[in-house]
Order: C-alpha cells, then sequence, then structure tokens
C-alpha cells in the first residue's frame, strides 16, 4: 500500500514508463527500481556501470538494459571515465537527482508521521538505538 500511495503522489509530477526488456512492468516497481539505482549513484555522484550492477546484484546486461531505460527517460546520464576509455559511469541528471530526493522526502515524511502516530518518543529513541546496533553490527559481518 506504501508503495502504490507513493506512485500515485510520484504520477502527479513524474512519469517513469516501463523499462523495455529490464524485468519490470509496472508504475510501482518502476519508482522502486529507479530509487534503487538512484540510491546507488546519488551518494557518490557517479558510478561505473560494474559497480552499479554489482550494488544491485544483477548481471552487467540487466544494468545496462535498466541504465538504457533511465538514460531515455532523461535521470541518468553516461559520462566517460577520464582514466580508461572501456569504462562507462553513470550519473543522475539535474531531473534524476530531483527525484531521488523527492522519493526520499516523501518516504522520511511517511516514516516519521507512521512513528510519531504509532510509538511514542521513548519508544522511538528504543528503537533507533536497535536499529543503529544492528546496522553496525551488519557492517561488521560486511568487513
Amino acid at each position: 500500500k506504501f508503495e502504490s500511495l507513493l506512485h500515485a503522489e510520484l504520477a502527479k509530477t513524474h512519469q517513469l514508463n516501463s523499462p523495455t526488456g529490464a524485468g519490470m512492468n509496472n508504475g510501482v516497481s518502476n519508482y522502486s527500481l529507479f530509487y534503487r539505482v538512484s540510491s546507488t549513484i546519488y551518494p557518490r555522484e557517479q558510478v561505473t556501470m560494474g559497480e552499479l550492477s554489482t550494488a544491485l546484484s544483477v548481471p552487467f546486461s540487466k544494468a545496462t538494459r535498466i541504465i538504457n531505460w533511465l538514460v531515455d527517460s532523461g535521470y541518468v546520464k553516461r559520462l566517460p571515465d577520464a582514466h580508461d576509455r572501456r569504462i562507462v559511469r553513470v550519473a543522475l541528471t539535474k531531473t534524476g537527482r530531483g527525484l531521488h530526493e523527492h522519493i526520499g522526502n516523501y518516504i522520511t515524511e511517511r516514516v516519521q508521521k507512521l512513528l510519531s502516530s504509532s510509538l511514542t518518543a521513548d519508544e522511538r529513541m528504543t528503537l533507533f538505538a536497535l536499529i543503529h546496533k544492528v546496522a553496525s553490527a551488519l557492517k561488521v559481518i560486511a568487513g
């Protein structure tokens, strides 16, 4: 339900058509896929196609189809690597960064609303402490 609400909200301002051959076939999944990709790119400004493929846990060929879709949609651009012509880098366009931020803000607002309406301040602090503890343990395990 959360994803369908997000889709309806985003459909008012952004039209994200289905990626051809990328394994997605509806708008809800399209925004979800976009956000997975943009969350990989956004904090680093740009990534290689290999890094993106690894981060998404998809074959290089599927990552290429996804990026083709996002380039055609105007959300991502390809950049040459300054040191190696064989490497392709990808970065979010201004429109792509805007959509990523819009989705992030929407998720943050919804989570804050959910937590503030269902948990006390003490319960929220306990929840965040536990999440932080689990995240720290995952970083140790991941090495």
